[in-house]
């Protein structure tokens, strides 16, 4: 896919349906066709009511259909774009996460390690990689295994997490208390594991009994309280898993009916100290005895002097950024896109914060050229009900990474209708099946799609499309811009 650089050009303006199109020379007639329908499928009940913005540019950056594309609108993790092309475009594809181990101490002859082992992290968010996709062994393991390797059999001191790479605000700007409970809004850390999120499996055992309770992935951070009893096969399932807030105590409690299993996720309130915990039983794992306890640095809390002592002992590098970068775009990732966001921060102003991060995140918009005005950015993943963004801002986005050294890797990390990511069940026939690379976002009232599409004409379109206020079903939403791609894709 190639494109050009924008030019002026003239601007055919159609109303329908108190709608504003704008299309352009020779393709009037078939654009003509695609309005018309358009202005048709918006016209629907529950469709009307909600506010639309659509922009669409072709190979030559001509717009050919705009609908209010310099209003506004809630991007939702359309956002992503923004975070993930200004990372590949300040980092680079090839970047890599550095996790290292450090020492205030000394190895002695006899294996014995007098000091802190101090596991430093800088926000790599695939620590622990459970798809297997990623990493080839946890980078836990990587690093207790190297640490044995150095010949060090016990450590006197205590097992130190430095998270302080990230501030200690663990959630973004405009999120809402619905959000702090759920996967999608789970902590920010500088040194996460797995995502910050565990599962507890609960298991039936004998009536009125206590249920089987596990923790996946495995840690003895927790203390657990199980409450939780086992209920006959026509009970109501009332199981339930929460830490105690300020603690490590996990409690169960409820009913569990005899036949069915339950698993409940729990958002880790301190990660750094989890992670810290596990690292230091993957080293007893390895052969590796720790005398003390685990301890956690945060943000501003040891002055630069201190760090100057440590050794380096160990150290893992997570595989290229760019392929971070899928996981975020094609899975729609939240705290790996607010980790890259507080990275971007970190690297090139020196504070891992969503402020600085944005700084960065504006720069790159300045220099790529693109007007800024109507755009808010509060967070790096497109949670925030905050953000503001136009639909022109969007496509200017899309046709300025076109022209980058990078694009085609960008390109790669969307999600591909019909075929994977979050587009996997959506436009899945032909001829719309594969031939569209973009971008989903959605939050309640808010559906929007952004990205590339290649057309049975062989011409390739950059595109925008938001939805908001919806008082449909989202699914209802979604066809509609589903219907609206597909329009191109089959007439244009």
């Amino acid at each position: 896919m190639h494109f050009r650089t924008r030019r002026p050009f003239a601007i055919i303006v159609f109303l329908t349906t108190a709608v504003a199109f704008s299309s352009i020379g020779s393709y009037a007639g078939s654009l003509e066709t695609i309005q018309a329908k358009i202005a048709q499928a918006l016209k629907r009940p529950g469709i009307r009511s909600t506010d639309w913005g659509i922009e669409v540019a072709d190979a030559d950056n001509r717009v050919l259909v705009a609908v209010n594309p310099d209003k506004p609108f809630r991007p939702a993790s359309v956002l992503k774009v923004l975070t993930t092309a200004t990372a590949l475009d300040k980092l680079g594809p090839d970047f890599r996460y550095r996790t290292t181990v450090q020492t205030n101490g000394t190895l002695q002859a006899d294996g014995v390690l007098s000091g802190d082992v101090i596991l430093v992290g800088r926000g790599d968010p695939n620590l622990f990689d459970p798809s297997g996709e990623l990493l080839d062994k946890p980078a836990l393991q990587e690093l207790a295994e190297q640490l044995r390797a150095l010949g060090v059999r016990r450590i006197t001191g205590d097992i130190v997490g430095d998270d302080s790479y990230f501030d200690l605000n663990a959630h973004g700007d405009g999120w809402t208390a619905q959000d702090l409970k759920s996967i999608y809004g789970a902590p920010i850390n500088a040194l996460s594991y797995n995502n910050n999120v565990f599962w507890v499996h609960t298991s039936p055992t004998k009536l009125n009994r206590l249920v089987g309770v596990s923790i996946e992935p495995r840690t003895s951070y927790f203390r657990i309280r199980n409450l939780g009893v086992t209920g006959s096969a026509k009970a109501t399932r009332t199981i339930y898993a929460r830490v105690i807030p300020g603690t490590k105590t996990l409690v169960i409690s409820g009913v569990l009916p005899l036949g069915q299993g339950f698993s409940h996720h729990i958002l880790l309130d301190r990660p750094g100290e989890v992670t810290a915990t596990i690292f230091k039983e993957e080293l007893q794992r390895q052969g590796i005895s720790v005398a003390g306890g685990v301890q956690v640095i945060h943000c501003g809390e040891l002055p630069p002097e201190a760090r100057r002592q440590w050794k380096q002992i160990a150290e893992h590098e997570s595989p290229p950024l760019v392929r971070g970068v899928e996981i975020i775009n094609k899975r729609s990732q939240n705290l790996h896109a607010e980790m890259l966001l507080r990275t971007l921060g970190a690297e090139f102003r020196g504070s891992g914060t969503d402020e600085a991060g944005l700084e960065v995140v504006k720069d790159f918009v300045v220099s790529a050229g693109i007007d800024t005005r109507g755009i808010s950015l509060k967070d790096g993943c497109g949670l925030s009900r905050d953000n503001l963004v136009t639909p022109r801002f969007q496509t200017s986005l899309l046709l300025a990474l076109s022209s980058r050294p990078y694009f085609d890797l960008f390109l790669n990390t969307l999600a591909v209708s019909g075929t994977d990511g979050t587009l996997k069940r959506r436009m899945a026939a032909q001829p719309v099946r594969g031939v569209i690379h973009a971008k989903t976002g959605t939050l309640n009232g808010v559906s929007t799609l952004s990205g590339y599409m290649t057309t049975r004409s062989g011409r390739t379109l950059a595109f925008s499309i938001f939805a908001n206020n919806a008082s449909a079903s989202i699914h209802r939403v979604q066809r509609t811009i589903d219907e609206i791609c597909s329009l191109f894709v089959n007439l244009y």
